[in-house]
């Protein structure tokens, strides 16, 4: 078995559903057409920039081979507002973004074509959480 692991330095983002605007033309039929916001475009762009960095010669994961992700760990710096004597490592985010929706799509689809060839070959997730600490980052490890 071969795993790959690393730490993003970079703040997690959430990716809603696909937005959706009609599109009008001068005299022509109205269509409907769905886009992805700029945001999550840097934000994507930025990750597979990371995850380059990190992956360190290794092969693409090939399609048709189950992965297994150990653990994937969301990290939010602690907010300013909270007071420094709450401020406990792994204290768990309970807030917005959504954990199993939003987070974990804009985050497989960048590691797409980067670490491996579809996200349809991960087969199970182990542990998956998001929590404060002193900085945010993303945490990563699979196994193939």
């Amino acid at each position: 078995m071969k795993t790959f692991e690393c730490i993003l330095n970079i703040e997690p983002i959430s990716h809603q559903s696909m937005r959706f605007r009609v599109i009008a033309p001068n005299n022509k039929k109205p269509f409907v057409s769905t886009y992805k916001p700029a945001k999550i475009v840097a934000y994507q762009k930025h990750l597979r920039e990371l995850l380059f960095e990190q992956k360190k010669g290794k092969e693409l994961i090939p399609s048709g081979v189950p992965i297994t992700v150990d653990y994937l760990h969301y990290c939010f710096a602690y907010p300013k507002s909270m007071p420094k004597k709450n401020r406990i490592e792994g204290t768990p985010k309970v807030t917005k973004p959504d954990l199993q929706d939003n987070l974990n799509k804009a985050f497989f689809d960048a590691l797409e074509g980067v670490i491996f060839e579809q996200d349809q070959n991960i087969w199970h997730i182990k542990e998956i959480k998001k929590y404060y600490q002193e900085t945010s980052c993303i945490k990563l490890k699979l196994t193939y």
